[in-house]
């Protein structure tokens, strides 16, 4: 791909993010690349077919992100599996909060949207069924809790991407989402994992704080 697409996909990402899709024309993206609105239509004929590339190129992140956390999940390194979602998240953003203006332009969409999600809940189930295997995390009191757990997991996640626009401050509001996920989890820790959770507390603060420090 070229320099000049790469940029036109990643500014586009960045302004419909701030201003929401449907507030981003394809002249607002020539303006901001500085580039004559042929130039732009040179690459990308219609909303539709830059939409279509920023769904592949988000598809091919998520694709590389997955690969990650699953080597750390050999590690149970927890925190950075939270953390590498959530900036993901933060990404794109624009996608998941504007998903029904998306499906209007692009109708597959859709089943992008499902995957993720559906994705996102398999692999909640299947850290936790290593915690649990290790001992951190109690054994399901009754069938499928800790799949209505990986669906509110979820609903702290998609909740916040429309309260990080409205109600929270800029300085904390990824790591509020990050504490509240990790509270999440609280009230399943076993005492070998509260433990471990108690030692570990303050130094994730700490972390939280830098890695959040600038997004």
């Amino acid at each position: 791909m070229s320099s000049t697409r790469i940029k036109i996909v990643e500014s586009s990402i960045l302004l419909f993010n701030n201003k929401g899709l449907a507030n981003v024309r394809l002249q607002d993206i020539a303006e901001y690349n500085k580039i004559s609105p042929g130039n732009l239509t040179y690459h990308f004929k219609t909303k539709k077919d830059l939409m279509d590339y920023i769904i592949y190129y988000m598809i091919r992140k998520l694709v590389e992100i997955e690969a990650k956390q699953k080597e750390l999940l050999d590690h149970l390194s927890l925190y950075q599996i939270f953390k590498n979602h959530l900036i993901f998240l933060i990404s794109y953003r624009f996608f998941f909060r504007d998903i029904l203006e998306i499906i209007n332009i692009v109708p597959n969409a859709k089943s992008v949207f499902r995957d993720v999600i559906s994705g996102n809940e398999k692999f909640t189930k299947t850290y936790v069924n290593i915690i649990v295997e290790n001992g951190f995390m109690k054994k399901e009191a009754y069938k499928d809790q800790y799949l209505t757990f990986a669906k509110n997991n979820w609903a702290i996640i998609n909740s916040s991407l429309t309260k990080w626009e409205v109600s929270e401050d800029s300085k904390s509001k990824y790591s509020n989402t990050i504490k509240e996920i990790m509270g999440h989890h609280y009230p399943y820790l076993t005492k070998k994992g509260l433990d471990r959770y108690k030692q570990r507390e303050k130094e994730i603060t700490k972390q939280i704080a830098k890695d959040f420090k600038n997004l």
